[in-house]
C-alpha cells in the first residue's frame, strides 16, 4: 500500500517517453487521415469557382453576341468584354493560378471557353457546360 500512494503522489511531475510517442503517433495517424480529405475539398471547391466564373464570362459573351451579332475575336476578346461593359473584370487567372481561361472564336455564331487547369478540362461550348 506505502508503495502505492508513494507512486501516485510522487513530486516528480511530467510525462515518459512513452506518453509522448503515443501521442506523436495518435496525431501522426490524425493528420494522415485528415489531409487528403483537405486536398479533395480544396480541388472541388477550386472546379466550384473555375465553373461559376466561366458561367459569368460566357453570360458576358451571350450579350456581347446579341447586341452585336457575333462573338469577339480571340485576341481581344477579355478586353472587348470590360469596355464594352459587358463584365466589369474578366479574371486573369483560373483559381489554381495559371493563365486564365482559353476563348477560342469558332464562329459569329460559335465559341469555345476551356479551363485547363481542372481535370478533367471544363469546357463551355456555346454558353453550355459541358459535361
Amino acid at each position: 500500500m506505502k508503495w502505492l500512494c508513494r507512486n501516485l503522489y510522487r513530486k516528480e511531475k511530467g510525462f515518459t517517453l512513452v506518453e509522448l510517442m503515443v501521442v506523436i503517433i495518435i496525431l501522426a495517424v490524425l493528420t494522415g487521415i485528415a489531409i487528403p480529405s483537405y486536398m479533395a475539398l480544396r480541388n472541388r471547391a477550386r472546379v466550384a469557382a473555375a465553373q461559376s466564373e466561366m458561367k459569368n464570362i460566357a453570360t458576358a459573351l451571350e450579350v456581347y453576341q446579341s447586341d452585336l451579332e457575333t462573338y469577339p475575336a480571340e485576341a481581344t476578346w477579355d478586353t472587348d468584354l470590360e469596355t464594352g461593359g459587358y463584365m466589369a473584370n474578366v479574371p486573369d487567372e483560373d483559381p489554381w493560378g495559371t493563365d486564365a481561361y482559353a476563348y477560342a472564336f469558332i464562329s459569329s455564331t460559335s465559341y469555345t471557353l476551356t479551363c485547363a487547369s481542372a481535370d478533367p478540362d471544363i469546357v463551355i461550348q456555346d454558353g453550355q457546360l459541358q459535361e
